[in-house]
C-alpha cells in the first residue's frame, strides 16, 4: 500500500502523509494537541518550582521561557540545518525525566544549581549528539 497525497479532505486521511482532514475534525485535533503539549511543557516546571518555593513571578517566567524555547526547539526540528534537527514534525519541551532529581538539587542548593546542572547536561547531551550512529 503506497502512501499518497489527497487533494481532497477526508477523515480516511488522518493517518496518511500530508493528508487533508476535514475543518471540522482538524480544529478539534489540533486544539487537543496543543492543549496536551501545554500542560506537559507547564507541569514539571510547576513541580520543580513549587518544592523550590519559587515565587509565583519566577515560575511564569520559567514557564514562559519554557514555551518560547519549546517552540523554538520545534523549528529547529522540523527546518533542520547541518545535522542539527530531524526534518520531521517533532513537538520539543520540557521533559519529567529530570523533576526528581531536580527537586533534590532544588532543596539542597536552591534553583541556580537546578539551572546550573541543567545548562551543564544540555551541553553535554548535545555534544554526544554529534558521535550518535544512525
Amino acid at each position: 500500500m503506497a502512501l499518497f497525497k489527497s487533494s481532497e479532505a477526508s477523515l480516511n486521511n488522518i493517518y496518511t502523509l500530508d493528508g487533508k482532514v476535514p475543518l471540522g475534525k482538524s480544529i478539534p485535533f489540533g486544539l487537543q494537541h496543543v492543549l496536551a503539549m501545554f500542560v506537559a511543557n507547564i507541569a514539571p516546571i510547576m513541580i520543580v518550582a513549587g518544592v523550590c518555593k519559587l515565587t509565583p513571578q519566577d515560575t511564569a517566567s520559567l514557564i514562559q521561557t519554557a514555551m518560547i524555547v519549546a517552540g523554538v526547539g520545534t523549528l529547529i526540528q522540523l527546518f533542520a540545518v547541518w545535522k542539527i534537527g530531524a526534518r520531521l514534525p517533532i513537538v520539543m519541551g520540557v521533559s519529567f525525566t529530570f523533576v526528581s532529581i531536580f527537586c533534590f538539587v532544588g532543596t539542597k542548593w536552591g534553583f541556580g544549581a537546578v539551572l546550573g546542572a541543567a545548562i551543564v547536561g544540555g551541553i553535554v547531551e548535545g555534544l554526544l549528539g554529534f558521535f550518535a550512529k544512525y
